[in-house]
């Protein structure tokens, strides 16, 4: 959403009328987001510098492929972390690797009021929205949000949602979509 409460060019629905995780941790649901895989829809590959530039994470400058390859395995990373999240979902330690690559070794700084942020200044392209993203999972893990953003592990979808039910035990991004499919492969299954 833009500031203003209207959806912007870059936003996309949240299916089964979730609401959007808190800030910070919105800006890794909407990476994470960029990738529509049911409907075909990848915003970083049709316009990673419109994006990021968007959602305040670059200048709008051209976006070379290399730093575009980075940024899509960056948000297949967390994903997998967020899969992890997920009942059932498996360990995500070639994850684990693919960030702290991505970011490389990060400076912080403290503002006024006392909150920690990674000096993305400092790091170039991809690398500092690595260590923007994961300076939000930071705040989001002292915040106790971070095991709520979870990934949808229907076969199509992967969407990253927010898990607001009691005692975050949600698997699905939406139970009418992933949830209904997920138990007619089970019924359907061979007995």
């Amino acid at each position: 959403m833009t500031g203003r409460g209207r959806p912007g060019p870059f936003d996309l629905p949240q299916p089964g009328g979730r609401a959007p995780a808190p800030q910070p941790l919105r800006l890794v649901q909407d990476f994470v987001n960029t990738l529509d895989a049911e409907h075909g829809i990848d915003l970083l590959a049709e316009d990673a510098a419109g994006w990021l530039h968007a959602k305040g994470l670059g200048g709008g400058g051209p976006v070379r492929p290399a730093e575009l390859a980075r940024l899509v395995r960056v948000r297949e990373a967390l994903r997998a972390l967020l899969l992890a999240h997920t009942p059932g979902g498996g360990p995500a330690g070639e994850a684990a690797e693919v960030l702290s690559a991505a970011a490389g070794p990060l400076r912080w700084r403290i503002d006024a009021d006392g909150a920690v942020h990674p000096e993305a200044a400092s790091a170039p392209g991809s690398r500092a929205v690595a260590a923007v993203l994961l300076g939000a999972v930071h705040r989001a893990q002292a915040s106790g949000d971070w095991p709520r953003l979870k990934a949808c592990p229907g076969p199509r979808c992967g969407w990253a949602f927010y898990d607001r039910s009691h005692g975050a035990r949600s698997t699905w991004c939406s139970m009418d979509v992933c949830g209904a499919r997920a138990k007619m492969r089970r019924y359907r299954a061979p007995r």
